[in-house]
C-alpha cells in the first residue's frame, strides 16, 4: 500500500506494478519517508485519478509490456516524467534508472538499499533529476550499450544462480549433502571474488588438463556438460591470447 500524506503535500511518485521490484521500491521509499502512490493491475484504485496527482510515474512491470503501457495511458497535455528500471530497454517514451541488484521476496536493510548502484542513460535525465530523494551511488552509460551491459548483468547474476541451484540439488539428491553444509564454500568464493587479486582456483587455474578430462568424461550424459566445455574453451582460448581471467 502506498505511503499517502495526511496533508496536501505534493506526492512525487506513482509506482506501477506489484512484483518484487515494485515492492522493494515501495519499502525503500517508506524507509526514506518518500511519499508515493501505488497502483497495480487488479487493485481497486483508479489509475487515472492517481496519475493526475503526481509528476513522476515509475513503471515497474514486465519489460515487454512497458512501452505499450505508457503509450496507452499517457494523459494528453499533462507533462509527466515516466521512468522504467529495465536494464536492457531504451525508449523515447521514458527515462530509465536500472538498479544493479537482485531482488528477493524478502526486504533488505537500509544499508543494502542505499548502496545499490543505479545506471541511467547518457544524455537523458540524470539519476539526481529522477530521484532527488535517494542517496544511492549512480552512473550513466550510452543507450546503445545497455543491451551489452545488461547481458553481462544477467550472466553474472542469473547464470551463476542456475549453477548454484543445480549444485545444491545434485549434492542433496545424489550424495545426501545438505546445502547448508556447502554454504562455507559459497561464502568463501564470494569473499575471494571481492578481496583476492586472483580469485580463481581449481583445475582451470592450475592447468590440470587430466582433471578437466576426468570431469568431462563424468559429465558425458549430463545436460551441463556443454556449459562446462564452453567455460573451459573460453578460458583456455583467453589464456592462449595472454588475457588474464
Amino acid at each position: 500500500m502506498g505511503q499517502v500524506p495526511k496533508n496536501k503535500t505534493k506526492i512525487p511518485y506513482l509506482i506501477i506494478g506489484n512484483g518484487r521490484l515494485a515492492t522493494h521500491f515501495g519499502h525503500y521509499f517508506k524507509q526514506l519517508s518518500v511519499m508515493y502512490l501505488h497502483w497495480w493491475r487488479g487493485c481497486e484504485k483508479d489509475l487515472q485519478s492517481q496519475m493526475l496527482q503526481v509528476d513522476k510515474i515509475l513503471v515497474l512491470i514486465n519489460d515487454d509490456a512497458i512501452e505499450n503501457f505508457i503509450q496507452a495511458r499517457r494523459i494528453p497535455n499533462k507533462s509527466q516524467v515516466w521512468i522504467h528500471c529495465s536494464g536492457a530497454l531504451t525508449t523515447h517514451l521514458a527515462d530509465s534508472a536500472h538498479p544493479l541488484m537482485t531482488f528477493s521476496d524478502t526486504f533488505y536493510d537500509m544499508e543494502t538499499y542505499r548502496n545499490i548502484l543505479f545506471v541511467t542513460e547518457s544524455g537523458r535525465a540524470s539519476f539526481t533529476e529522477l530521484f532527488p530523494e535517494l542517496p544511492n551511488p549512480h552512473t550513466s552509460i550510452p543507450s546503445n550499450r545497455k543491451g551489452f551491459y545488461h547481458a553481462w548483468c544477467s550472466m553474472a547474476g542469473n547464470f551463476t544462480t542456475i549453477l548454484w541451484q543445480e549444485f545444491f540439488t545434485r549434492l542433496e539428491q545424489e550424495f545426501k549433502i545438505s546445502r547448508q553444509m556447502t554454504y562455507p564454500y559459497l561464502n568463501q568464493i564470494t569473499k575471494n571474488l571481492q578481496q583476492a587479486s586472483s580469485p580463481l582456483t581449481g583445475p582451470l587455474a592450475r592447468g590440470e588438463i587430466n582433471s578437466l578430462k576426468i570431469h568431462q568424461d563424468n559429465l558425458i550424459d549430463d545436460d551441463f556438460r556443454r556449459i562446462y566445455q564452453a567455460f573451459v574453451d573460453v578460458f583456455l582460448s583467453r589464456q592462449k591470447m595472454g588475457d588474464r581471467v
